[in-house]
């Protein structure tokens, strides 16, 4: 028992110093940001990517930040999944009331390849680049950019053996439901582990021209379902390094139901076990964690109930360090991003009490995404099933123009093999 509670411990500890170090390489990270001189950029000629799939909530935001960029010479290239896409109206009506000299609307190739459809309306708008454009870009169209959103994503590009630039997404909820906080909980420390592992965000990404010219680019995102846990491998193969732009730091302040956010988590892991080196490690971490606290709970109360107070306490000390090192890691990156948002003029909203208290579960609930992701085969990602056997073997089982959920009824039948 005293074996099990020793190794059990060492396991929370390793744990626990692990998130230390992966938040204070991210402090030093937003440190560096927000004490360095602008004076000086690097503002090549870039184009920028939205890919479009449905009329999303925060697209007329997306395109007010876009197309009003503090920059001296960028296009856009705005791809849409299909002609009878709401989104495609939506567009062109706010074009024609808010006209753009440099804004191209296109629809995605009929043809279906063996990729993500995001990745296939990427590749159709790299392959269509001017030759004058030294940086491609893209982002979501939840992705809401400050008027300096390009000028600080591609500023690390300025270093010729850099090839990707990525961005960082973190949830800065208005509302505390649920979902919203388990979503929000999780991400806070994802961002810590992306940032270690180099794990790219597609949210908002830059490319230098010797990436996207380069075809072996195109053609792996060809067979990819999605665009941006892969892009490590990828800039590794061409000699390139995938670095982080924390000033591109962007905000998400939607809410999500709590089905719907264990979904998108397990998502995220599906994408990192299908493309990133490192899956099985986080996986790993994941599951033991999970299983030396609960293990770790149980002698507590065994220890306190024979009377060994002094064993029951060493118990207690170990889960309280590895849970206060993650909360004290993901706090002091939330202060530093506060901090960030609002010396750009930003809002930002914190709720560290009710965080922490989902922090706790968030070792099981994780466990679960995890079981989901390794499981998974079929994908329902916003009408489109996807069969999805191996990370280079995408096929569409199902696809028709976007047009609102189905009721609940209605998918019922997709909901024990996909997510």
């Amino acid at each position: 028992m005293y074996l099990l509670a020793s190794f059990c411990s060492f396991c929370l500890i390793v744990f626990g110093t692990l998130y230390l170090y992966w938040g204070s390489r991210a402090a030093r990270l937003y440190r560096g940001v927000l004490n360095q001189n602008t004076d000086e950029d690097y503002t090549p000629v870039a184009t920028v990517i939205l890919p479009l799939r449905g009329n999303d909530p925060f697209l007329i935001h997306c395109l007010d930040g876009l197309l009003n960029q503090d920059y001296p010479d960028y296009r856009v290239k705005i791809v849409v999944d299909h002609v009878s896409d709401p989104a495609l109206g939506f567009v062109r009506q706010y074009l024609r009331r808010h006209p753009h000299p440099h804004c191209e609307v296109s629809i995605r190739h009929q043809r279906l390849v063996g990729c993500g459809l995001k990745n296939a309306s990427l590749v159709q708008a790299i392959q269509s680049v001017s030759a004058d454009v030294e940086v491609v870009a893209w982002l979501d169209a939840d992705v809401l950019p400050h008027r300096r959103w390009l000028r600080d994503l591609v500023a690390p590009l300025h270093d010729a053996e850099v090839g990707i630039a990525s961005g960082i997404r973190w949830y800065a909820p208005q509302s505390t439901n649920a979902g919203t906080l388990v979503r929000h909980a999780w991400n806070a420390a994802a961002v810590l582990q992306m940032l270690s592992m180099d794990i790219a965000w597609g949210g908002s990404i830059a490319l230098s021209r010797s990436m996207f010219q380069d075809p072996r680019l195109t053609n792996t995102l060809s067979k990819m379902m999605w665009d941006d846990t892969g892009l490590k491998s990828i800039a590794d193969q061409l000699n390139q390094k995938l670095v982080f732009s924390p000033a591109a730091t962007m905000l998400n302040a939607e809410s999500i139901a709590l089905d719907s956010s264990l979904q998108f988590i397990s998502r995220q892991m599906v994408n990192a076990r299908f493309y990133h080196s490192h899956f099985w490690f986080i996986a790993t971490l994941g599951f033991v964690s999970a299983l030396a606290q609960t293990v770790l709970v149980g002698l507590g109360l065994l220890f306190l109930h024979q009377g060994q107070q002094l064993a029951a306490g060493l118990v207690t000390g170990v889960m309280v360090f590895a849970g206060a090192a993650v909360a004290f890691s993901i706090y002091r990156l939330g202060s530093h991003i506060e901090q960030l948002v609002r010396s750009r003029g930003g809002q930002f909203r914190r709720h560290p009490l009710k965080t922490l208290g989902y922090l706790w579960l968030m070792p099981y609930l994780f466990c679960g995404c995890l079981i989901a992701a390794i499981r998974t085969r079929t994908i329902n990602w916003r009408g489109v099933i996807y069969y999805v056997p191996a990370p280079f073997e995408v096929y569409i089982n199902h696809y028709e123009p976007y047009q609102k959920p189905a009721p609940m009824s209605v998918r019922a039948e997709l909901e024990n093999v996909s997510i």
